[in-house]
């Protein structure tokens, strides 16, 4: 009875550490997905600058506006490289926390495993004391008295 409960309580401590692996894993993945929109935004943005300056520079652009966007598009290539490096970190912590989940995931089943070789084993005995008592009481009903005791 000791060893089912303890099993029972060391499930339920598996239970929360998966639950909260989980949680971990699914804000990583919010993360990233985030981190992974803005960087398209970003892509976006300086794609539309460049074919802005390239418009503009053919009708005619004062130098220093050329100069302006120029500097504007470098800097949102540097937002973009920034970001990449954000998407690849986030991915890199999505991959950590989902290896974390599934490693709490992988235990909580071996204990669940235990716990039902330990119902099986008390069913077992169970069954083999029940079993004993039966033949017991069939052998003193056939050798004896319907008590079992002799008179």
């Amino acid at each position: 009875m000791t060893s089912t409960t303890t099993l029972a309580t060391l499930i339920e401590l598996a239970e929360g550490r998966k639950n909260k692996a989980a949680q971990e894993f699914a804000q990583a993945a919010a993360a990233h997905s985030r981190a992974r929109e803005r960087l398209v935004l970003i892509e976006n943005y300086r794609s539309d600058y460049e074919s802005r300056m390239r418009n503009q520079t053919g009708i005619g652009l004062d130098g220093t506006l050329v100069g302006n966007y120029a500097r504007f598009i470098q800097q949102l290539s540097e937002a973009v490289e920034q970001q990449s490096q954000e998407v690849e970190r986030c991915a890199g912590h999505m991959h950590s926390t989902r290896a974390a989940f599934f490693d709490e995931e992988r235990k909580l089943k071996s204990l669940e495993i235990l716990a039902q070789r330990e119902t099986q084993r008390q069913q077992s005995t169970e069954a083999r004391r029940m079993q004993k008592q039966i033949d017991e009481f069939a052998s003193r009903r056939h050798f004896g008295t319907p008590t079992g005791y002799a008179v």
